[in-house]
């Protein structure tokens, strides 16, 4: 409908749609998991372990910038 209509409303409804439809299927996905397994660890290859993201400090004379102050 909103390929066609190109209208804001059309647009809100599919967004929704979907949303809806995704939350459907990883409840689905979780209950099918929870019942088959028996086991709440069967979910953690779900989340996986991240890195942390690199962190750089701006340095100045070779002081770290840590407040805003510093970079003046």
């Amino acid at each position: 409908m909103y390929k066609n209509s190109r209208c804001l409303e059309d647009w809100k409804i599919f967004k929704k749609i979907v949303k809806n439809t995704k939350w459907d299927f990883f409840d689905i996905k979780i209950q099918e998991i929870s019942n088959k397994k028996k086991d709440p660890w069967k979910f953690m290859n779900w989340v996986k372990k991240r890195k942390l993201p690199a962190i750089k400090s701006i340095k100045y004379n070779g002081y770290p910038c840590l407040e805003i102050k510093d970079l003046w």
